[in-house]
């Protein structure tokens, strides 16, 4: 196994290795998440409205890791053609957008709100 990559900013780690069975090579990233679910948490269990901007104009309600975020974009552009794809995850889109609040609404992902709210 070969070391590719260190993220300085999330610590994700990239690694490289030889699929014997498969025949090419397999690159696996991985990410400790536990300090950002930890404190996703501590927000959402803050009862105070904190969360709510000063105006009432930005709600901070998820928290969500790059890595996540990225493989969430590979699945909403499995099956469309390249023209379709959407190759960052922080644009305006909204087929995209639905996705996202889709994902961060469901149980599934509920430790990735900061916040008692529907999206």
């Amino acid at each position: 196994m070969a070391l590719l990559d260190i993220d300085p900013l999330s610590g994700a780690v990239e690694t490289m290795q030889y699929d014997p069975i498969g025949k090419g090579l397999l690159i696996t990233r991985t990410e400790n998440v536990d300090a950002v679910l930890d404190a996703n948490t501590a927000a959402y269990n803050d009862h105070g409205e904190r969360w709510r901007g000063e105006d009432n104009d930005f709600w901070f309600v998820a928290r969500v890791s790059m890595t996540t975020l990225y493989e969430w974009l590979q699945e909403f552009n499995k099956g469309k053609p390249p023209a379709d794809q959407v190759r960052n995850p922080l644009v305006t889109h909204g087929e995209w957008e639905r996705f996202l609040y889709g994902r961060l609404n469901s149980s599934d992902y509920r430790k990735l709100k900061t916040a008692p709210v529907t999206i």
